[in-house]
């Protein structure tokens, strides 16, 4: 009896030593694989370009209303929407008839008052040749004093009325121009080369010309087109006078317009919260492949620089009073240690090194803030 007791108890044991064993086996091969090591970035020579970004609109550099300065009825069109023109085509013509026929009576008019001129002329001669016919007699003792003085008073009326007549032949005149010019307004002209952008009226309209000037067309001159691109208030501080803007377009097929910054407008736009500010540059359009009020997305080039020294932007951590960055460098044991460094330029995923940092350096990507840093340290 005892010798089977002890037997069943030497089985029992033998079989916790092997699932002991068994256990101390499996957790020996199946180990949790090690952490990965963290991400790290290497101190690279690198071109920078600093760009701003901003939402622009295109627009014609130039761009003309082209007004009817006289009322009338629309007889002929003689231009279509997004015809090409020359400066001095014809472009409207109004209906000249009410224009002539003032024209008409200006000319009568005139022609009354240089026949009244002319009659008045006449009598002038022949008062002087009174007024020296009486001085003669008068020096002769053949007339009387009253005689000679009453001609030299009807002498000077007369060319007191003749004076009054001159004055009146200039006025007409003058008139006589005024409805010839605006005779020649019934027929509109273009005042510069380009394109008809806008044509909001028709033949058989009548416009009235009193107070308002009725806008008949309007002319764009196409070759240059001006981009407004809008700088966020933030941005504005680094925008100057002929730096490079480029964009493209939607359906450009990656064709890039580049031109100078040549206007920044002082007054802000708000939309909003927001301020931008309006800058604009040309770009050439001779081939017509853009057109107005297209939107584009425009980079404004605010520095570059050459081969210098360069990390990955997510390298960066929090940025001191002084305006540094902390930075984690690797040394060789693959040990963390911060380092303060200055930055220079950026172009979204790659920042300028100017101090702190040197070509071949690792560090590490996406470092902990310092309140990260502190929670990690309290819950160890």
């Amino acid at each position: 009896m005892k010798a089977s007791f002890l037997k069943r108890w030497r089985v029992r044991l033998i079989v916790v030593a092997v699932l002991a064993a068994a256990g101390i086996a499996w957790r020996v091969t199946h180990q949790p694989p090690p952490p990965p090591p963290p991400p790290t970035g290497v101190v690279a020579l690198t071109d920078i370009t600093q760009a701003v970004q901003a939402a622009g609109v295109l627009q014609a550099k130039t761009k003309v209303d082209v007004g009817a300065q006289v009322s009338g009825q629309i007889q002929t069109l003689h231009v279509q929407l997004g015809q090409q023109v020359k400066k001095g085509e014809l472009l409207v013509s109004l209906d000249p008839e009410l224009a002539r026929s003032d024209v008409a009576q200006a000319e009568a008019a005139l022609a009354q008052a240089r026949a009244q001129l002319d009659s008045s002329k006449v009598d002038a001669e022949a008062a002087r040749r009174e007024v020296a016919r009486q001085r003669r007699l008068l020096s002769g003792q053949a007339t009387a004093a009253i005689e000679a003085e009453k001609a030299e008073t009807d002498l000077a009326k007369i060319e007191a009325a003749l004076r009054g007549q001159a004055a009146t032949v200039a006025r007409f005149e003058a008139d006589l121009d005024n409805r010839k010019l605006r005779l020649s307004y019934t027929r509109i002209t273009a005042p510069m080369d380009g394109t008809v952008v806008n044509l909001p009226v028709q033949a058989g309209q009548t416009v009235i010309a009193v107070q308002v000037t009725p806008v008949m067309l309007t002319l764009a001159d196409l070759d240059t087109i001006t981009v407004r691109a809008k700088v966020p208030e933030a941005d504005i501080q680094s925008i100057r006078l002929g730096q490079t803007a480029r964009f493209s377009t939607l359906s450009g097929e990656g064709k890039r317009y580049e031109g100078k910054l040549r206007v920044i407008q002082p007054v802000p736009e708000r939309a909003g919260n927001a301020v931008f500010y309006n800058v604009l540059f040309d770009v050439d359009n001779r081939d017509r492949a853009l057109f107005s009020d297209m939107t584009v997305q425009v980079d404004i080039e605010t520095g570059a620089v050459a081969q210098v020294p360069a990390i990955p932007i997510v390298a960066l951590g929090e940025r001191g009073k002084d305006g540094r960055f902390t930075v984690q460098v690797l040394d060789t044991a693959n040990k963390q240690v911060p380092r303060q460094v200055k930055v220079g330029l950026q172009d979204g995923a790659k920042v300028q090194v100017v101090e702190g940092l040197k070509a071949g350096e690792k560090v590490l990507l996406a470092p902990p803030s310092a309140a990260d840093a502190a929670a990690s340290a309290a819950s160890s």
